[in-house]
């Protein structure tokens, strides 16, 4: 259970910033903000499930039946309105609006609700203005606590010793599908809660698509093999890329690792409390440019990390956010030629009060597998 301590603080960081935007209410749906602020989450559905913070007062949750018994074991938010099956939920609904939003002032809603709910919600407050609730959640959720980077550290080092386990196979014949599985099994043996997201494995040519899945190519001596993992520690997550290469590296696949692995040394070395995020992806860009692939790193050179794989900050040309101590990002630069490979290193970094400091330590050398 989220402790009761934790979820009071950050609700009253919520409630002061909705005052700041003149929020009445904000409501949440099944996301990380709703396991951020109450310690309950479950995958969304067709069933009605919300959780209200009012700019005043203490949160209530509306839900079916059958979810109470799991939010009053996992939530110190007690106020639970149930509904069941049988009934019809907008009813209750309307009724624990007019107690919380009364003056049908501001009301935030969660980015990710499903249509069908917020047209609900506007329907029985239709003076509301709504607005999305990442202009208060978002930078709550940036800068991460001594606990949360605890959780994070131990997702990334599962995530590390998998990738150090798997880089000991034989490779060569095994499909991209057999490779995840396998990397997957080791996170969880050593006690992850699962997968952050969908394992890539991508090789041969395949490793030239940033966003590949793992499909059913089998991988063949001289493959370059783009790594992309990671799982989940107490909801918190991991997310690392290594390339390895299949027997023996070709000349260019060994100078473009080492252009790649020096644009995230420098990016690394950038990182500092107040710099721009822009700054971070610059360095590495730059790096990249300067060697004549410029064109060919076609992503931003990364993403906040938490409770998703990708939240704030994002490190990209464009956002000139300062960095500030306790931020969370992956560093990924990369290269990929079209129909021959990719090459990409990810590491996730917090800001430290000096600089960066890395929650991945597996080597950065171009791994060699049979």
């Amino acid at each position: 259970m989220l402790a009761a301590g934790i979820c009071k603080h950050r609700v009253a960081k919520v409630q002061r910033s909705m005052k700041a935007c003149n929020s009445e209410l904000l409501v949440l749906f099944p996301s990380a903000n709703m396991l951020y602020l109450s310690g309950f989450y479950d995958e969304p559905s067709e069933r009605l499930l919300l959780l209200f913070v009012p700019q005043e007062g203490e949160p209530i949750f509306l839900a079916p039946a059958l979810y109470a018994d799991q939010i009053r074991q996992s939530s110190p938010v007690q106020d639970i309105r149930v509904w069941k099956d049988s009934d019809e939920p907008t009813v209750l609904l309307r009724r624990v609006l007019a107690e919380l939003a009364p003056n049908e002032a501001g009301v935030l809603v969660d980015d990710t609700m499903w249509s069908m709910f917020l047209l609900m919600l506007e329907t029985a407050l239709p003076q509301a203005d709504f607005s999305p609730a990442s202009q208060v959640m978002v930078p709550l959720r940036m800068q991460k606590s001594p606990d949360e980077l605890s959780h994070m550290r131990k997702a990334s080092s599962i995530a590390d010793e998998a990738f150090e386990e798997v880089s000991r196979m034989n490779f060569t014949g095994l499909t991209e599908l057999q490779v995840a599985a396998a990397l997957e099994q080791a996170m969880r043996q050593r006690g992850a809660e699962g997968v952050a997201f969908e394992t890539l494995v991508a090789s041969g040519p395949n490793s030239a698509m940033p966003h590949y899945r793992a499909g059913q190519r089998r991988i063949e001596p001289g493959d370059v093999v783009i790594l992309d993992f990671g799982c989940r520690v107490q909801g918190y997550c991991s997310d690392i890329t290594r390339t390895v290469v299949c027997q023996k590296p070709s000349k260019e696949i060994e100078a473009v690792y080492g252009i790649v692995r020096q644009a995230q040394e420098r990016a690394s070395q950038a990182i500092r409390p107040g710099v721009a995020a822009e700054e971070i992806d610059r360095a590495a860009r730059s790096c990249i440019t300067q060697a004549g692939y410029g064109e060919r790193f076609i992503h931003r050179t990364g993403h906040g990390i938490g409770l998703e794989v990708h939240e704030g900050p994002y490190i990209n040309e464009g956002n000139a956010l300062q960095l500030q101590q306790g931020m969370t990002f992956s560093l990924e630069p990369g290269i990929y030629l079209p129909g021959k490979f990719g090459v990409r290193i990810e590491d996730i970094v917090t800001v430290g009060e000096k600089g960066a400091a890395s929650l991945n330590h597996c080597t950065h050398e171009l791994q060699v597998v049979e």
